[in-house]
């Protein structure tokens, strides 16, 4: 038995064929999968598709990046009500909190993700030309611990989502300990670093290893390092495609349409080959431990 931790099915291009994409998984063994949120409108849809397929569940939460969305919004709000910024952002959190309780409190919710910090600076996407400003990393903050306390109130697992922000991170961490003390916490697609590494094992997080450890030198040689006991495998279809389907898709780009060319949960069983592989372990053996971890995690039935 496999579980994939960490998937996005709620995402558009899986609309129309869910249930295709979850046979797929069933029968390479990938048996359940958490559908994590990355903002209301898809942790609504997250908390759907659990309660409509047994083999799934849901976590919900609002990503990082999204809370550029909800800036944007605050600054116009502001400008034509003649309010401060602060004021109309604390009126929104207000709302979001109210809707993020509500889901934490339905059947099969069992995270609040994917939430944590983000200064990547895209290109080419909706998020062109945003700027990592001081007063956007605030509210990535605030809105991270935010929700990370609305996990700690409901008892639920935090799936942290962190890039290039290692340091602010682990501060956040070590100064609000005590909302991820007595909750199950998993760095997802963690990041190659030792100092997260550290923190994880010291505080006894799990380590969410996708796609790229079949093709990312970095990364393998994390995992190398990654207790098997602190592992969960995890997908974040339809992204981060493991070889050898990923230069497969990109040679046949041409010919497959997107929705034929994107990682799905059944890449499950190529992550953990690849792991068994790194780790020198029989595939059994890391199948099974990190089922057992996934478990623990996420309290999963």
């Amino acid at each position: 038995m496999l579980i994939d931790t960490h998937c996005h099915l709620n995402f558009k291009v899986f609309r129309s064929q869910l249930p295709v994409v979850l046979e797929r998984a069933q029968k390479v063994g990938v048996e359940q999968m958490v559908v994590v949120g990355s903002q209301l409108k898809n942790s609504k849809r997250a908390v759907e598709q659990a309660q409509a397929h047994e083999a799934v569940f849901a976590a919900v939460g609002v990503h990082p990046h999204h809370v550029w969305d909800y800036l944007e919004k605050a600054k116009s709000q502001a400008k034509i009500a003649g309010q401060s910024l602060e004021t109309v952002m604390n009126e929104i959190i207000e709302l979001v909190t109210a809707e993020l309780i509500d889901l934490v409190r339905q059947p099969k919710v069992v995270a609040v993700g994917e939430i944590g910090l983000d200064y990547h600076q895209f290109e080419q996407t909706q998020y062109d030309g945003k700027v990592i400003t001081p007063d956007y990393q605030l509210w990535q903050e605030r809105f991270f611990l935010l929700q990370a306390k609305i996990a700690s109130n409901a008892n639920r697992a935090i799936i942290i989502h962190n890039r290039e922000a290692v340091d602010d991170l682990l501060s956040l961490l070590t100064k609000h300990a005590y909302l991820f003390t007595n909750n199950q916490v998993v760095y997802h697609c963690c990041e190659p670093d030792q100092r997260m590494l550290g923190y994880a094992v010291d505080h006894q997080f799990y380590v969410g290893v996708d796609g790229d450890v079949t093709f990312d030198l970095a990364k393998q040689d994390f995992i190398k390092q990654v207790p098997l006991e602190r592992l969960v495998l995890e997908t974040d279809a339809p992204y981060i495609t493991p070889e050898p389907d990923k230069s497969y898709f990109a040679e046949h780009k041409n010919e497959l349409s997107y929705k034929d060319r994107v990682c799905e949960p059944r890449h499950v069983a190529v992550i953990a080959n690849k792991v068994a592989e790194i780790k020198n372990l029989p595939v059994d053996e890391v199948a099974n431990q990190t089922t057992k971890n996934a478990h623990q995690l996420f309290s999963l039935s």
